[in-house]
């Protein structure tokens, strides 16, 4: 069934990423997080290749339980996931109380934001504060999150800048509902974030205007896009990958809810969209809906996006949201970037990406790889200039970090994946780790500080698609 979880959830699910499987064989590796932890939801996840290691920040209190709805959010803190030398991952706190490096005191846990990371450091935007996302404020109403927050890998130093005019998204009282941003570091010195808009309208936050964070420059801008544009949507997926064409970029974009203030539900959220990039031109592949989706993330392996979690969107807002069956064993989705169309199964030695046929078509007889104007000189020179840098043959960008020991795809609320090049081989970590203790958890005390985290017991399961353990979603 799609719906929502009713207990919390305490473990982090592995899928082998060295093998084939299909949706309906598939197994996982469970790994426990640590006893004591609040469970949380909407949480976003970063990869640090230099360091092997998986960050986790923000989130709300969970209510999947009368038990959990009784806690008080945790302590503002930053947790990471990491493999030891013998292979066994665990969770352990990066920055907060029971680490030796505090949690800066201008900063509070936030939800629902967009976020993405480059290896070198995380970014996140966007998202809302309340009383069940940080125990150091009692706001009830979800009040917007201000500025860009940036956390080093390295120096683990976290900070908040301004957002340079920024405007989050059109919400309703008691919802923020999210975007996406993804890392493209195929222009500019240092990359670019491209902000896909989240909205319920055809205003100021439709999928014609798109805007873009240079950093290092530290500006924003933004550019107006042409093309097959999407419907104003929330609670998409999205996943950028570079082109096999010289200095393109794709950014896939599937399902969300659309027109749920300013009109019925639609029942035909199941589109698959690409925004190429340099020519901000969307296209829309061709090939037969069958399952509308929102709430899931999208994450890109080769030729394959996959799609994990989600609802359905026709149901949002509904008491029977729970209702509907999955139409995804094991509630996960993928999809051929080069036949277009939805499979059952995952090929371990699939063919590189390549850019898909009617985006190619396109450039060969478009006559220039550039949109007809641009909104701004420095636009066009963060894009047209010689600053632009080459990533080679299908390179993934965005939410997808690769390095020699680790691929990791980080995802805001229906959790994350990994592959980890390591026996028993290659996996793809699926976390709804936004949840965590099935009991009554508390904070971990300072006792607790130095327990060897990675020597913790890793379970390891067997568990059918029919008892899949489904997310939490958003509203």
């Amino acid at each position: 069934m799609i719906g929502i979880l009713k207990r919390a959830e305490n473990n982090t699910y592995g899928v082998d990423l060295s093998k084939d499987w299909t949706n309906s064989t598939l197994s996982f590796v469970q790994t426990r997080r640590p006893e004591g932890a609040v469970p949380l939801i909407f949480q976003s996840l970063w990869f640090d290749d230099k360091k092997n290691s998986i960050y986790s920040f923000g989130g709300a209190k969970s209510s999947a339980t009368a038990a959990v709805r009784k806690l008080a959010p945790p302590i503002e803190s930053i947790w990471g996931f990491k493999a030891n030398n013998e292979g066994i991952a665990a969770w352990y706190e990066v920055m907060g109380p029971i680490s030796e490096i505090p949690f800066p005191s201008g900063i509070h846990r936030v939800a629902s934001g967009m976020s993405t990371s480059d290896g070198n450091r995380a970014y996140y935007l966007g998202g809302y504060i309340t009383w069940a996302t940080s125990p150091s404020t009692s706001i009830d109403e979800r009040t917007p999150s201000p500025g860009l927050l940036m956390f080093d890998f390295k120096t683990t130093k976290f900070t908040n800048s301004s957002d340079g005019g920024y405007r989050a998204p059109y919400a309703p009282p008691g919802r923020w509902p999210p975007g996406a941003m993804i890392n493209v570091p195929r222009y500019g010195r240092d990359g670019v974030l491209v902000i896909l808009p989240s909205g319920r309208d055809r205003g100021d936050f439709a999928f014609n205007n798109i805007t873009l964070y240079d950093k290092e420059n530290k500006r924003w801008y933004s550019q107006t896009t042409s093309g097959d544009t999407p419907d104003p949507r929330f609670y998409f997926c999205a996943a950028g990958v570079g082109g096999d064409q010289d200095n393109t970029f794709e950014i896939f974009v599937h399902g969300g809810v659309i027109n749920n203030v300013f009109g019925p539900l639609s029942s035909n959220s199941d589109q698959v969209y690409v925004l190429s990039l340099p020519s901000f031109r969307w296209f829309r592949a061709n090939y037969t809906s069958a399952s509308s989706r929102a709430g899931h993330t999208c994450h890109i392996t080769n030729n394959q996006l996959i799609m994990i979690g989600g609802g359905d969107p026709t149901h949002w807002d509904a008491d029977d949201f729970n209702a509907s069956a999955d139409p995804w064993a094991s509630g996960i989705g993928v999809f051929d970037l080069k036949a277009l169309r939805f499979k059952d199964s995952y090929q371990a030695k699939a063919n590189a990406y390549e850019t898909p046929d009617f985006i190619r078509k396109h450039y060969d007889t478009a006559g220039s790889q550039y949109p007809s104007s641009w909104t701004s000189t420095a636009v066009k020179e963060l894009f047209q200039g010689k600053s632009r840098r080459s990533l080679g043959h299908g390179a993934v960008a965005g939410i997808v970090v690769g390095c020699a020991a680790f691929s990791v795809i980080c995802a805001a609320g229906a959790g994350f994946a990994m592959k980890r090049r390591s026996k028993p081989g290659e996996f793809l970590e699926l976390s709804p780790s936004p949840h965590s203790s099935p009991s009554e958890p508390q904070e971990l005390s300072a006792s607790q500080r130095a327990r060897e985290l990675l020597t913790e017991r890793q379970d390891r399961a067997e568990i059918s698609a029919g008892t899949f353990v489904r997310q939490e979603f958003p509203g």
